[in-house]
């Protein structure tokens, strides 16, 4: 069994951090309390013991423990101004550690084979196209008939997801869908004319789903080019970039 030890002591936050600081009797009350050593203490994931000059002590039914040790195992700078009376601690600059997350990206690449250089390799839907940093699927090409007044308008259906870049945003504005050589500008209707999702900005690790409108199409098609812009900020400043997605039917 532990034998506690009574001793006299002036309790001062100098005398605990520093020990040898000169201080005035004066300026601090002695008390009775007892010291314990060989203390273990818990700090993180280790285990240490309290050094046989840096007694634990027990007083009025509190522990206090010497501040130089416990700052000591956390890693921290500690100081005492004698004529402030005040204890310093600074905790240690937290490391920086950079992590690259590699992401593998699936790109398909078109082969021409054809001696001319106009010739096209059209894709069945959906058509996915690998942009640096964002990826655009075609999914679909949808005709549907307003209801009671005879006018056929077609949707085309796109996905556009930021893969690694500062923001991209899908401009319908000046879109253009080419149905067997026949072209056709987007909507010039009211409301409606391309999805709410395209007046937003797509940011890094988005996806967003929506759709472009063009009047007066026809179905019966075999091949489709669907061209638009895309502004796309890298955190450089936008820069306006042209896309094309040729479909088959």
């Amino acid at each position: 069994m532990k034998v506690w030890k009574a001793a006299a002591m002036g309790f001062a936050a100098g005398a605990l951090v520093m020990g040898t600081t000169p201080v005035l009797a004066s300026a601090y009350q002695k008390v009775e309390a007892y010291l314990m050593h060989d203390v273990m203490f818990q700090i993180d994931d280790k285990v240490v013991t309290s050094a046989s000059d840096q007694p634990v002590l027990n007083y009025n039914g509190y522990i206090y423990v010497p501040t130089r040790f416990v700052a000591d195992n956390l890693n921290c700078d500690i100081t005492f101004d004698a004529v402030t009376r005040k204890v310093n601690i600074t905790s240690p600059e937290p490391e920086v550690v950079e992590k690259v997350v590699e992401k593998e990206v699936e790109k398909i690449v078109y082969v021409d084979k054809t001696d001319d250089p106009d010739y096209v390799v059209y894709s069945k839907l959906p058509v996915t196209i690998y942009q640096d940093g964002y990826e655009i699927t075609l999914k679909s090409i949808m005709m549907d008939d307003e209801e009671g007044a005879g006018v056929k308008r077609t949707r085309a259906y796109l996905t556009v997801e930021n893969t690694d870049i500062d923001r991209v945003s899908l401009m319908p504005l000046e879109a253009k869908l080419t149905l067997d050589g026949v072209t056709y500008d987007v909507s010039i209707s009211g409301g409606g004319r391309w999805s709410d999702e395209w007046s937003n900005k797509i940011s890094k690790d988005e996806e967003k789903e929506g759709y472009i409108l063009f009047d007066g199409i026809d179905h019966d098609y075999s091949n489709g080019t669907l061209e638009f812009q895309m502004r796309v900020n890298d955190g450089s400043g936008d820069t306006i970039e042209d896309i094309k997605i040729d479909f088959k039917k």
